[in-house]
């Protein structure tokens, strides 16, 4: 009797046993993901805000050798790229080189750029030591190489910009300040630092 009581007990509870597991209910949901990963560029010259570049011609080998120069520290700003892309970095007037009397103006090209790069990643320095003249039109200082990325931060991409005027340099205007008989006074001009993604 104690036998047929242990198996009618075991059959009952294999019977709830096997109902639990057809009873069970399975419930599922796809959710989707997304990232958006965006570029972000930000180009610092802070240097540029206390530290005007302003050439004084005073003297007669001024006006014909010019002024400033490659690792010339009287005419400089400190500059760095934070990027998350490959970068290139270029210059270009945006306004005349106007003399204060709104009518007279010297070429902007008497203006030229060259760079000291101190970053950890490779770029082209296409302003190395020989100075680019500045134009209405874009020229690139610096690029990516097409096989090293040059994205970074400020320890990857900082470097030093030099300013010279009037030194003949490069693709600078081949004319002295001297023999372009300019009017006498104080000329302004705005120049536009920009840094654009390279899409691979």
């Amino acid at each position: 009797m104690k036998t047929k009581n242990l198996l009618l007990t075991a059959a009952l509870m294999l019977m709830i046993f096997l109902n639990s597991i057809t009873a069970q209910v399975n419930e599922s949901e796809v959710i989707t993901l997304t990232s958006n990963l965006n570029t972000t560029m930000y180009l610092d010259m802070s240097s540029a805000g206390y530290m005007p570049v302003i050439f004084d011609f005073n003297t007669l080998n001024d006006y014909k050798n010019g002024l400033g120069g490659y690792d010339n520290w009287d005419y400089f700003h400190m500059a760095s790229i934070n990027s998350t892309a490959n970068w290139k970095f270029g210059v270009r007037s945006v306004s005349p080189f106007l003399h204060y009397n709104g009518n007279t103006e010297i070429p902007t090209d008497n203006i030229g750029i060259t760079i000291l790069w101190q970053g950890l990643n490779t770029i082209i320095n296409n302003a190395d030591e020989i100075p680019l003249g500045i134009i209405p039109s874009e020229k690139i200082l610096l690029e990516y190489d097409g096989i090293n990325s040059n994205a970074g931060d400020y320890y990857t991409n900082n470097f030093i910009l030099f300013y010279e005027m009037g030194t003949q340099s490069g693709d600078m205007k081949q004319k002295s300040i001297f023999m372009q008989n300019l009017k006498k006074g104080s000329y302004t001009m705005d120049i536009q630092y920009v840094v654009t993604e390279i899409i691979d």
